[in-house]
């Protein structure tokens, strides 16, 4: 099911406090390979963890997130980090430049993208050439359960590769799928 508009502050505040994911935030980080030149860009992004995670190791950590409550939830949480930022936008139209970043990622926040190629090719767009960008969803039996199933996996990869990546890798950590397309 797609998520066609923006949070209710009420809602951001809640999944804030409930839907936390430290493991997730860990791993994507981790797999993300970051280096102290890097800019990585969170899509998603939720309250920001991963995205100060990120900048721990990297130049830059950026967010970006469709709703404008989280994103200022996200700020608050990351005041006096001066390497991090945080900005609302969609997926559909990434608010940044082309060839911006050395990795992407999406932690449980792929499955709801309302357009996933234009998503994806935005996704190519603000990487820079040899950047890489990392799907990490639960892994659910059914197609209406929050995350992808194994026939899922199938239509992302294609995907991915119709957007102009041409290595998908995917594994299983915990639960969890994990893509990395470069």
């Amino acid at each position: 099911m797609a998520d066609v508009k923006p949070w209710s502050s009420l809602r951001a505040r809640l999944y804030s406090f409930i839907n936390r994911n430290p493991d997730s935030n860990d791993l994507v980080v981790r797999l993300a390979g970051l280096h102290a030149t890097d800019k990585a860009l969170d899509i998603g992004c939720g309250p920001g963890a991963a995205v100060r995670l990120a900048a721990e190791v990297a130049a830059e950590a950026v967010g970006v997130d469709r709703s404008g409550d989280m994103v200022e939830i996200a700020r608050k949480r990351s005041s006096g980090r001066p390497n991090v930022r945080f900005e609302v936008g969609a997926v559909e139209s990434i608010p940044f430049a082309d060839d911006e970043f050395s990795s992407a990622w999406t932690v449980h926040a792929f499955h709801p993208w309302e357009d996933q190629e234009a998503g994806l090719a935005e996704c190519r767009r603000v990487l820079a050439p040899g950047g890489r960008l990392l799907i990490v969803e639960k892994d659910v039996k059914r197609s209406k359960g929050h995350g992808l199933t194994r026939e899922g996996i199938e239509g992302v990869t294609a995907k991915l590769q119709r957007a102009g990546f041409a290595e998908v890798a995917v594994s299983k950590h915990d639960k969890q799928f994990v893509l990395i397309a470069h």
